[in-house]
């Protein structure tokens, strides 16, 4: 097995239901396993719609598209298409990550994928209304002014550093 995460996930698991157990008896593991079921319910909708996103996205950009706007040679071009991407495209975790896992798949730069991420992360304007309502637009358009520079600076720092590792990096990847 080469991905060690399901591995250290069973031993967190086990750590917590130890000290769950320690604490709180079997109450507290039937509460959590309960806690965690809603949990799961309430999430189940958002991840199959996030992975038929991510499957569509795979059937209709394909590799040769990829490689050719955000691959690693594309410099700059490639870096400000991914942010503008990363900014626009709705949804949380759920969606972005499984989008990024086929672009990277498909033959993205590691440079872009940063940036595609970290312009979702600074940029999101889906969140731009809530943001505004609830902590004002001066302090959204501080904030936003601030973080500006960051998507595409990331993107091709991590180019310039690593992107030599893209290889390692996509064969360590899960396949989507």
């Amino acid at each position: 097995m080469r991905d060690k995460t399901p591995l250290v996930l069973l031993v967190v698991i086990i750590g917590l239901a130890i000290l769950t157990f320690t604490q709180q008896g079997m109450t507290g593991i039937l509460d959590a396993l309960t806690s965690g079921g809603k949990v799961l319910w309430g999430t189940l909708p958002l991840l199959v719609a996030a992975f038929v996103v991510a499957g569509l996205t795979q059937v209709l950009v394909t590799e040769e598209f990829v490689t050719r706007w955000l691959g690693s040679q594309t410099g700059w071009k490639g870096i400000a298409l991914a942010c503008l991407a990363g900014a626009l495209i709705p949804g949380g975790p759920y969606v972005y990550y499984p989008v990024a896992a086929v672009l990277l798949n498909n033959g993205a730069g590691l440079g872009v994928l940063i940036a595609f991420v970290a312009a979702k992360n600074l940029w999101s304007v889906s969140r731009l209304p809530y943001e505004i309502a609830l902590i004002g637009l001066d302090f959204t358009l501080a904030r936003f002014a601030i973080t500006l520079v960051f998507p595409p600076l990331i993107g091709f720092l991590t180019e310039a550093l690593f992107g030599r590792y893209l290889p390692q990096v996509r064969e360590g990847a899960p396949r989507v």
